[in-house]
């Protein structure tokens, strides 16, 4: 997900990044838009293939490879009876054919698990690794007494064992050949000596390449069919490796992370060195599309399955998106085998990500059949613009789609337009400032989900969205009065609902009160808490200028106003703030972020607890977990909301989980709407929402979950019973109980969320960028707090007066 420079200011007092060093790789992008106005339904749904799901008795395929021209093999696992499996089938999957495979079964107390590949060759390699759990008390998890906190887990894994082997199979089943494995010694760690081992790939001559996971390290190691460790591979700076193919008789591709960087490296498949040749996936324009790699056919060298989509790459590094998983209803999930037929289809593993199973469930079998222009002929197709590769957003389109043919939704990812800086992490082009250039130009989809509201208020002069009321107030399922007013107050321009959140969350600084008697503290309060701060005592977990910075936000967030066209930056307030900040080191002269131990000191949770720090930032978006910590992380303390410091008392932050908003030239207004109510209403199942993060903007729901917050959580067994548990927190060395809130302690959590109306800082993307530039200058003591503010309020005032 995009974090724009000022939340990543934000978001400091969390220590969750530091401002110049999460930087992304520069690339190279075309930065034609694709938003959509100027296709037709034809082109929009260039990568559409019919999926249609293949009538097999196959558990969990894992890969599938043709053997001939006319015999396919397809190794799949089956958990229930723990046993890897092999099939036959024909060019027209219509039969298939179990072949039994000749490996023996465990013997005794001992767990196998097994991962099967097929080489171009023909062989089937099939990895085992054995656990054997020895003689001793074993945990009986399914026993009611069986309590865990009495069981020496500790003597327990200390007699456990590992041993692997390794088997080859012919297309029969016959065991051709197996072996102890051996040579894994340099691998494993110190304490149990175990080695998960996994993405095994036989790339033929008798040898596999597969991942070793130890306790600290992963290897990619190089076993021969005897069961001999070769040794590790050599890929120089690797720092990830997502797969392994091989492409040709002679060419291993290696798809992964090198030096920062996503990239294809090609290996001699006889001495598996480098070559030398390689595809960088951003200048290919893959960026954020690692993924596993299959041999190509035709004008493409090879096929790499992205996160999008299926994309073929040229001998000259050129891509082109064959297969788009949304557009082709696979929604979100990826592929784990490919097989290209002979008319251009393809068959594939497919692993579903979606419904909040993460593709445990295993894949299945699908056969995609690429979709004549002429069916789209008729096709209304409503495109849906997002600054990320939302999962959410794609579920939801993915079930619109299986249900309706003469309409469909295409989602628009404008994430590809991020371009940072290597070194310092600049912005050089952003998604969010894409969009906006297409929103203005008319070239930008039907609708919107923007994580940046200043996207919309920006050009709310333009007239270039639909007031959402307008549906709203005609609709049977919601209403206004249905919708959170804090929410609506925030999504509201003038009277007009310009876009609508699903979902929301508060966030505040808390301090204890025998340290500060007062809620929603001023910058004049921040600055003299500060200065008589007990001896020992830091402010923050970091006391430095990015901190520092973060509590500005709130200040420069009411110095926009994008309606009127004017900022006021060159407040009183505003420099007094800079100043404060100017009494700071930056982070990087403050702290060596290497140094594990003094991170650990640093954000430690028990530093508010021992008056190690004055103030922790509070997170709410959850009733559950906000019992947790004031009633079992701060328990006995007695708390202070102060908020961050603003001058008109509204210290707590509201932060709108995503913007959905209509654009007025769409071509179906109903149709969007209806969209965006599928995120607003709650589940048919009456489960929480998957598709949203934080408290839940339907007004009905949110009290529903306060309510809940005063009773115990409560489960369903495996008989349906409902079952009582108690709500705990967890310390790094006891458990604490935690009681439900009291009525009184609902009422005034619930007050407290319902009066945030001062939204998180969301600055119009050619803004941030001006802020930016001034204050990475401002960090690294190029230029004065004073020249800052001088220079952020005569470039801020220009651009905000043009764009009204």
């Amino acid at each position: 997900m995009e974090k724009t420079f000022l939340k990543r200011i934000t978001a400091f007092s969390a220590a969750l990044t530091v401002i110049a060093g999460a930087a992304v790789s520069c690339s190279k992008k075309d930065n034609a838009s694709e938003g959509g106005k100027t296709k037709d339904a034809a082109q929009l749904m260039a990568g559409a293939y019919k999926t249609e799901q293949i009538d097999c008795d196959i558990v969990n395929p894992t890969s599938i490879a043709r053997i001939s021209d006319d015999k396919i093999v397809i190794t799949g696992y089956d958990e229930e009876k723990n046993a890897p499996t092999l099939y036959l089938t024909d060019n027209g999957f219509s039969e298939f054919n179990e072949v039994k495979m000749e490996i023996p079964e465990a013997e005794g107390d001992v767990e196998v698990r097994y991962d099967n590949c097929v080489a171009p060759d023909g062989e089937i390699m099939v990895f085992a690794t054995f656990t054997d759990y020895g003689d001793g008390e074993k945990p009986d998890f399914d026993s009611p007494d069986f309590n865990p906190d009495e069981f020496d887990f500790e003597e327990y894994y200390s007699n456990v064992s590992y041993s692997y082997k390794l088997y080859v199979v012919d297309i029969d089943g016959k065991v051709k050949s197996s072996a102890d494995v051996t040579g894994l010694e340099e691998f494993q760690g110190d304490e149990s000596g175990s080695l998960n081992i996994g993405r095994a790939s036989a790339i033929g001559g008798g040898k596999m390449i597969a991942t070793a996971w130890g306790e600290m390290e992963d290897y990619n190691i190089i076993i021969n069919s005897d069961g001999k460790v070769e040794g590790e591979l050599d890929l120089g700076n690797s720092n990830y490796v997502d797969s392994f193919t091989a492409i040709d008789d002679d060419t291993i591709a290696v798809c992964g992370y090198f030096g920062g960087k996503e990239y294809v490296k090609y290996l001699d498949a006889g001495t598996l060195k480098e070559t030398g040749e390689q595809i960088d996936l951003s200048e290919a324009g893959l960026e954020g599309q690692m993924g596993s790699v299959f041999k190509g056919t035709g004008d493409y060298k090879l096929y790499i399955n992205g996160s999008s989509g299926l994309f073929g790459i040229t001998e000259d590094g050129k891509s082109t998106e064959i297969v788009n998983w949304l557009d082709s209803d696979l929604g979100d999930g990826g592929i784990q085998s490919l097989l290209i037929l002979d008319d251009g289809d393809f068959v594939v593993c497919y692993n579903d990500y979606s419904g909040g199973d993460y593709g445990n469930s295993g894949a299945t079998l699908y056969k995609l059949t690429k979709r004549d222009a002429s069916e789209m002929e008729n096709t209304k197709v409503i495109t849906v613009g997002v600054l990320y590769d939302d999962w959410a957003v794609k579920e939801k389109i993915s079930a619109y789609n299986k249900k309706n043919d003469d309409v469909r939704f295409k989602m628009v990812d404008y994430s590809k337009y991020d371009n940072y800086e290597e070194e310092t992490g600049k912005t050089l082009s952003s998604g969010a400032d894409q969009l906006k250039k297409d929103i203005v130009s008319g070239n930008a989809p039907d609708m919107i989900v923007s994580y940046n509201g200043a996207i919309i208020s920006s050009l709310y002069n333009k007239g270039l969205f639909v007031d959402l009321y307008e549906y709203m107030d005609k609709d049977s399922d919601i209403n206004k009065d249905d919708i959170m007013p804090n929410v609506l107050n925030a999504c509201e321009i003038d009277g007009k609902l310009l876009s609508i959140a699903p979902s929301f969350n508060v966030s505040t600084m808390i301090a204890k009160k025998k340290f500060i008697d007062k809620e929603n503290w001023s910058p004049d309060d921040l600055i003299e808490a500060y200065e008589n701060l007990p001896d020992g005592m830091r402010l923050t977990a970091l006391d430095c200028k990015e901190q520092m910075l973060s509590f500005m936000m709130g200040v420069l967030n009411n110095c926009i106003d994008y309606q009127k066209g004017t900022c006021n930056f060159d407040t009183p307030e505003t420099r007094k703030l800079l100043a404060f900040v100017d009494r700071f080191p930056s982070s990087e002269d403050l702290v060596d972020w290497e140094d594990q131990s003094a991170m650990q000191e640093m954000f430690s949770e028990d530093n508010f607890k021992e008056d190690k720090v004055l103030v922790q930032e509070l997170y709410i978006s959850d009733f559950r977990e906000y019992t947790r910590e004031i009633k079992g992380r701060y328990k006995g303390d007695d708390i202070v909301f102060v908020g961050n410091p603003t001058t008109d008392g509204r210290g707590a932050v509201l932060t709108l989980d995503k913007h959905f908003a209509i654009l007025s030239n769409a071509e179906d207004k109903e149709v969007c709407w209806n969209f965006i109510k599928e995120f607003l209403l709650p589940a048919e199942d009456g489960e929480e929402s998957m598709y949203s993060y934080g408290f839940p903007s339907l007004k009905s729901e949110f009290d529903k979950l306060a309510d809940e917050s005063m009773e115990k959580p409560k489960y369903k067994d495996e008989n349906g019973k409902e079952v009582e548990e108690d709500l705990t927190y967890y310390t790094s060395s006891k458990e604490i109980k935690v009681d439900p809130l009291t009525k009184e302690e609902r009422d005034f959590i619930v007050d407290y969320i319902e009066s945030a109306d001062n939204v998180s800082a969301d600055f119009d993307p050619e803004v941030e960028s001006i802020i930016e530039e001034e204050i990475m200058a401002y960090i690294g003591g190029e230029k004065t707090a004073d020249e800052v503010i001088d220079l952020i309020q005569s470039r801020v005032s220009i651009l905000v007066s043009e764009q009204s």
